[in-house]
Parts: structure tokens; sequence; C-alpha cells
């Protein structure tokens, strides 16, 4: 080394005493006094056990305080000191060597992550303009093209790999203001990962989305499946929105018209218009993107004008239907409530004003919380009930709590209450105090507690009380006080609701979810329409007026002197002051409730397995069948989840490959022996194929679940499913390893026998 008193001199200064390690054999190497100055000055790593690596120098050049860092090694040491760590840092880095060499020299070495993100942008560029500005301003004249594919590749994959959400939007900014300073935002409108790669992409999907209706969706799924590449779009404002759009348009594509009694519009409901719904809700929360938000809006306006005729529909059924023979709330504690508790002691929850579309996200946040969804009535769908008329709570919840036709206050549903217990024999459940709860007697929790000291001990004596309801108030208070509509319905959001899941969870009871009526949301756009004789906003008894939007129902489950009622249907009808909601009209919205069911361990004798209760279009693109797709809209492809680096299309040969098993004796034996499994061949197919086209053969299992069509809170069941399918005798084919699902290619073709 040159002038080596001077390094000496510098290396005596610069580190710490505590620093110091004995020279391994007594001898003093280079690498062995460069570590210590990275260590004990620079503070590059407090493990003396850590090598020095590309990992550390990108990790320590994001430290706060760097460059004053730097500048005390230059003061306490030499500038022969500086020049001989700088060197070494620099081979330490690897690949990186000239990058962080220049950095370091230029004193702009805290710029070595964004600007790596910014020089993957270069590579298969022909602007050799913006090349050049781009390596002259930060001094980086002497790198090759390669040399900025391996900055990009390293710096890239450890903004992937990041846990600390915040340190990545930090450095994605700080590439932005530089890609800005550059004037190069739309090179980087194709980068996966910086901000402007993300703008690029909504503007894409908005322009495909403005020409979607009608249309096809060849466009909007391609544009869709570009903008899940980006590392941050679902930490996007836009996301949202976006995702429940490209949803509403599929739902649109392949709804078609739908006849019959109330049973079947009821099932329709359940199973697509109230998943619609809670699209919609998405939907109206918006983004600050502007283009987006103009095509989300002709989005918005075509489905309300649909959802319009099926609301109508459905409110003549329920008027042709005075005694209906589906399930109604009045018979919820004789035929779903009851029969569990005499098997497996049980919470009941009655969420007041719980619509559909809400318990949509409600039963997906359970899940994810340890709880198994099971079926009820012994079908294996999801179940609704209907309200009682019009859709109020005196009445409808009054019903539900005393299995009778009843309107009454707490009182009345408390003393009802207790008299089914007795009526069902099921008195253990009797005592002080009563096994149910309202939200007096829910507030009333101690400091430091998370629930009421009489509800708590009731939920845990499952011997005395194999049955504890409790009710609550928070959706229904929402649409006088809140916005429903931009409300995340989790388990933390409905007050006491996550404590009572718990408290149940640690009992070992099984849960039913289920309400007195749903509710609509004002959108500002409802009109008051004068009335005598209301009830409530949404129902009156003014039968000499009933104009259009408004129905007349009739029948013993319409609780008024004369058994009539004259009850809204169109959402923009109202009889009072604007809420932030409504309920006691005839659209489904406010009639049906959803019934869910929850357990842990095994499953209770009175529950069924319940199959996937996501329509197809919710999670996955839709197949137009040729009758029902507009002219203009073409069949769309299949269309495979991508990662941040598949290529952009999957070669032929691979895709054969999945066509080919499929098409196998050997899967359709193996389907057979499997036994009754709720995922389809094509389901199978689409995951074999985006398998088999990923890198590493490999993708996470939200990839997983999005590719098969149903919540990610599902997708570990439905994958232990396709395991039994794959794994022929026991061979593992398909590999399930925390988040990530992975494929064995050798394997495939072994079992299935499909030659390579």
């Amino acid at each position: 080394m040159p002038n080596d008193r001077a390094l000496a001199m510098g290396l005596l200064a610069a580190i710490p005493t505590a620093a110091v390690t004995p020279a391994p054999g007594g001898v003093l190497t280079r690498a062995h006094a460069m570590a210590a100055v990275a260590r004990g000055a620079l503070g590059m790593t407090d493990d003396p056990a850590t090598e020095i690596d590309t990992l550390v120098v990108l990790e320590w050049s994001r430290r706060s305080g760097i460059a004053v860092v730097l500048d005390r090694l230059r003061t306490d040491g030499s500038a022969e000191l500086v020049a001989a760590t700088s060197a070494w840092i620099a081979e330490r880095a690897g690949r990186l060597a000239k990058s962080v060499a220049a950095l370091l020299k230029s004193g702009r070495i805290a710029d070595l992550v964004p600007l790596g993100l910014i020089a993957g942008l270069f590579a298969g560029s022909d602007s050799a303009l913006a090349l050049g500005k781009f390596l002259g301003t930060f001094g980086l004249t002497d790198l090759t093209a390669d040399d900025l594919v391996a900055w990009n590749d390293d710096t890239s994959g450890f903004v992937i790999l990041m846990d600390a959400d915040n340190d990545r939007r930090a450095i994605l900014e700080s590439a932005a203001v530089h890609v800005r300073e550059l004037g190069i935002d739309d090179i980087a409108g194709r980068s996966e990962l910086l901000p402007q790669g993300l703008t690029a992409r909504l503007d894409e999907l908005a322009q495909a989305i403005a020409v979607a209706v009608p249309g096809g969706l060849d466009a909007v799924e391609s544009a869709w499946q570009r903008t899940l590449q980006h590392l941050s779009v679902r930490a996007s404002s836009s996301y949202r929105a976006a995702e429940a759009t490209v949803r509403l348009l599929r739902w649109l594509a392949v709804d078609t018209p739908t006849s019959g009694n109330l049973d079947d519009h009821t099932r329709r409901y359940l199973d697509g218009d109230g998943w619609v719904d809670a699209a919609l809700a998405a939907a109206h929360r918006g983004t600050d993107h502007r283009a987006l938000a103009e095509a989300v809006t002709r989005v918005i306006d075509a489905v309300t004008a649909r959802r319009r005729e099926h609301d109508g529909r459905f409110a003549a059924a329920l008027a042709d239907t005075p005694n209906p023979t589906g399930p109604v709330v009045e018979h919820l504690l004789r035929t779903v409530v009851f029969p569990l508790a005499k098997t497996r002691p049980t919470l009941l929850l009655v969420v007041d004003a719980l619509s559909v579309a809400a318990a949509t996200e409600l039963a997906d946040a359970a899940t994810e919380h340890g709880w198994s969804e099971a079926a009820v009535l012994g079908t294996s769908r999801r179940t609704g009930a209907l309200a009682v008329l019009p859709t109020l709570t005196q009445r409808s919840r009054c019903s539900l709590l005393t299995g009778d036709l009843r309107e009454g206050n707490d009182a009345v549903e408390r003393a009802g209450f207790l008299d089914a217990l007795r009526a069902a024999g099921l008195e253990a459940a009797l005592g002080r105090p009563d096994p149910i709860f309202h939200k007096k007697a829910l507030d009333t929790v101690p400091a430091g507690a998370d629930l009421a000291t009489e509800v708590a001990n009731a939920i845990a004596d499952t011997a005395g009380r194999p049955l504890v309801a409790a009710v609550l108030n928070f959706v229904d208070d929402t649409l006088h006080h809140t916005d429903p509509g931009g409300t995340d319905w989790g388990l933390g959001t409905i007050t006491h609701l996550r404590a009572l899941l718990q408290a149940a969870q640690r009992a070992g009871r099984a849960v039913i979810v289920t309400s007195d009526h749903g509710h609509i949301i004002e959108r500002r756009i409802s009109v008051k329409h004068d009335r005598a004789n209301l009830y409530g906003q949404r129902a009156h008894g003014d039968l000499a007026r009933v104009e259009d939007g408004e129905i007349v129902v009739r029948g013993p489950r319409v609780l008024t002197d004369s058994r009539t009622v004259v009850l809204a249907v169109d959402e923009t009808v109202r009889y009072g002051p604007v809420n932030a909601g409504y309920h006691g009209g005839a659209s489904p919205a406010e009639v049906l409730v959803p019934v869910l069911a929850f357990h842990t361990g095994e499953r209770p004798a009175t529950l069924t397995a319940l199959d996937p209760v996501e329509p197809r279009w919710w999670y996955a693109p839709v197949q137009i069948e040729a009758s029902t797709a507009p002219p203009e809209s073409p069949v769309p492809k299949k269309q495979v989840a991508p990662t941040l680096f598949d290529a952009d299309e999957p070669a032929p040969a691979v895709v054969n490959l999945a066509d080919q098993v499929i098409a196998t004796a050997v899967f359709a034996d193996q389907r057979r022996l499997a036994g009754r499994i709720v995922v389809e061949p094509e389901q199978i197919r689409a995951l074999l194929a985006a398998l088999l086209a990923a890198p590493a053969r490999e993708l996470t299992t939200a990839q997983a679940a999005s590719l098969l069509g149903i919540a990610p809170a599902r997708v570990g069941g439905a994958l232990l499913q396709i395991k039994r399918v794959l794994d022929v005798e026991g061979y593992e084919v398909l590999l399930l390893d925390g988040g990530v699902v992975g494929l064995d290619e050798a394997a495939v073709r072994e079992q299935f026998g499909i030659g390579s």
C-alpha cells in the first residue's frame, strides 16, 4: 500500500479501541484492518462473525447519518485510509463494485439502492441520451450495460425482500424523485417497482376499462395482470377500487336475466348479487387516479342499473310470496341455533343490520383468525334468511330472538328468548344472569378487560349455559352516524366482536352469526318522498300513493295492523332525512340476512361442509359463453397470475403439459379416488400451467388463490385437495411450504406418464 505510515496512523485514529480485535496469527492483514474500519468506524455491522458482502453494503447504504459517518472517517483518519477503505468496500460489494466505488467517491452512497432501481430502466432502451444523462449526473460513466443490469438485479431483490414497508416506500420515493429530475418518467413507466410504473399501469387499466362497457374483457384482464405485477399495487389507494371494478366488469359479462320464484331470486343474491354489492361498496370508495376514477364511475353506473333490475324482480317475487318456503329469521332458533347448541356449546351473535355484502368480509376475517366456516340446514352453500317486513329492528330482531312473529323492545326479546329456550329443552341455559346480552350489558366492561365480566363468565360456562346470545348494534349505528360504505367489516370494526369470538374460541363454542335485517347505503342520490303512516325511512302505509320504485306487500309476515305495507325498492327512495344508510325496504340488501356458522376443531354434527362461496368472477377471469356474450365481446383468454419475474408469455409446451396431465386416465382415476372434492379440473389446470411457467416452479399462496378463484383464507384447503389428486401413490408432486406452492415437474411427468 502506498504511504503505509499515513494509513497506519489513520487506522489508529479512526478505529475505536473497543472495536479492535487481535489479528489472526498476530499478522495484520489488509482484510482484517479494513473489516475493523468497516465495523468500528463505519458501523456496517455489529457482529464480528458477519461477513461484509453485497447485502451488508446495501443495508449500510440505507442507514441514516451515513454521510456524517464518512465525513468523520475523513476527519479522524487520513486520505489514504479513506481511499483504501472505499476500495475495499467496493470489492466486498461484488458485482456492484463499480457502482459503490463511484458513489463513495461522489459522496452519494446513500443513493446506492434508489439509483440501482433506475439503472435497470435502460436495459433494452433506445434512449442513449437518457442513459448518458443518468451516468453523467451521478458520476457513473465507467459502468457497462452488464454493470447496470447487475446493479438493478441486486437492488431490486433487496427492495422486494425488505420487511419494513416504510423503508421500502422511502427508497421508492427517492428513486421517483431522481426519475423526475432526470426527466425519464416515460421510461420509468416500464418499472415493476417505481411509482411511475404503477401510474403507467393504472393509466393502461383505466383506458381498457373505459372501452369495456360494453365490450370485451381481454384488454382489461391483460392490463389488470400487468398492474398486479407492480410491487406497490396492493398498498396503493387505487387498488381496492380497481380490483372491485375488474370484478364488476366480469360480472356484467356473465350476468344473465333470472326468472323464477322467491327462492330462486334469494339464491341469486346470496351467490352473486350480494358479492356485487360488496364490490360496489369498494368501487365507490374511489381512487385518486383521475382517469381511473372516470372509468370506475362508468362501471358503477352500468352495474347499478343492472342491479336495480334484479332488485325489482326480487321485490316482485317477495310480494307474490306471503308464505315463503325458504329460511326466515323467525325460524332460525329452532332450525339452526337450538339443534347446534344441543350438540356443541354455542354463541349466537346477532349483528343488527349486518348485510350479506358486509358479511363476506366478516367471514373472511373470521377464517383468518382460526375459525372454520360450515354450512347449515343440510346444504353445502352459504345460507341467508328473509327478514320480517318491514325490515325494522323492533319487528325483525324481536321475531328472530323470540322464534315467533312478534314486535317489541329488548325486554320483549329477552323474555321471548328465555321462553324459547325452555320450549327447546335447553333449561340448563337459564340462570342469573340470563344468557342473552344487549348493548348495556355488553358495554359494561371493567378497566383492563376486553369483555364485561358477566358476558365472559357466561361464555366460559359451557355446562351451565350451552347457548349464549349477544346483540351487537354497531352496524345499525353506522347507518345514522358514520359511513357503512367506507367501513372495513373486520373483527376489530364491530364493537365487542373480536373479544366475543376469542372468548368463544377459548371455550370451544361454535358460533352462529346472523342479523335481523340488512341495509342499503346512501350515495347522495336519494330523494325524499312525502308519505303518510311511515315505518322508518323505507316503508309506509299510505296505500293510495304507490309509485315507481315502491311495491305493496301483504301477508302474515308483514307486521303492521293491516298486514299490508308499501316498501321502497329503489335505493334512491327514502321517506325521511338523509342518513348514511337505511333499512326497512324490499331490496334484497335489506330483506336478506346472512346466516354464518363457525367452529374450531371437529365440525359439529348439525353443520355440513361448505363449498367455496365466492363466485368464479370474484378472483379469476371469466369465460363468456358465446350465447351470452355481447357481439362485440370476444371470449377472453384464460389469464394466469404473474409474478414480478415472469416472462411475458409462457412457452406453449409448458401450457400444453398442464393440458396433457388433465387429459390422462391417471388424472381421472386420481379424482375418483380422491372422493368428494370441490376443486374443478379447470382450476387444477390453471394452477399447473402457472406453476410450470413460473421461475423455480413456485408461486405464492396468494397467487394460487387468485388462480383458483377462491379467498386467500381458504386456499390451504383447496391446495390439500389438489395434492390428493396430483400426488399419485403418495409421491409428492405438489409442494406446500408455508406461503409458497411448488411443483416437481419431473415427478409430474413420471407419475402421469408424460414424456419430456
